[in-house]
């Protein structure tokens, strides 16, 4: 038997369990960073700089809405089409099928999260070390693949790249995100 899973399906799989995490990291306070990343990597298909950023920027956002008191819904709006909406729906639950997410293509790593109910808001930006850990790991990326597969060169670039990643799920959130509250 022969049989095509349609797009949709899959996401909304991938979202259920969105949604699981962040029900169960909202229950007792922790955040399990590992669960997330493992979740977000089959979501977005890789592991990249990009989709960590997006989990970060997310996770940072939502975290400092609710300390600020944010009620109800929470509904996001993101400033550039790239890997970083799927960290973004992961980690702040905020999706283009519950219509919480609305993205514009401006080329700006930029998420603003609200609270529906009480009308706060947080904007959340990369820091500089953050955006120059990323570009750093483009630039070895592109320059791992046109490496032969095992050469040395190779196997060493890679290993810079898995040192950023890891540097950028792991770091304190403040060497990644910067956060304001936005008066409404």
């Amino acid at each position: 038997m022969n049989f095509k899973m349609l797009p949709c399906v899959a996401f909304a799989g991938a979202m259920s369990m969105a949604v699981m995490y962040n029900s169960a990291s909202a229950s007792d306070g922790t955040v399990p960073p590992q669960a997330l990343y493992s979740q977000l990597e089959s979501f977005h298909g890789q592991v990249c700089a990009g989709s960590i950023f997006g989990a970060r920027l997310g996770l940072a956002a939502k975290e400092a809405l609710k300390k600020a008191g944010g009620t109800g819904k929470f509904t996001a709006r993101y400033y550039d089409l790239s890997c970083p909406v799927d960290g973004i729906q992961m980690a702040a639950g905020t999706t283009y099928g519950n219509k919480a997410l609305m993205v514009q293509d401006r080329d700006e790593h930029r998420l603003v999260l609200i609270a529906e109910g009480n009308k706060l808001a947080v904007k959340a930006r990369l820091t500089k070390k953050a955006e120059e850990m990323g570009q750093k790991s483009r630039e070895l990326v592109k320059k791992a693949k046109a490496l032969p597969t095992g050469s040395p060169e190779r196997v060493q670039a890679e290993l810079a790249i898995e040192e950023i990643y890891s540097w950028l799920k792991s770091a304190p959130a403040a060497e990644v995100v910067t956060i304001n509250l936005l008066k409404k």
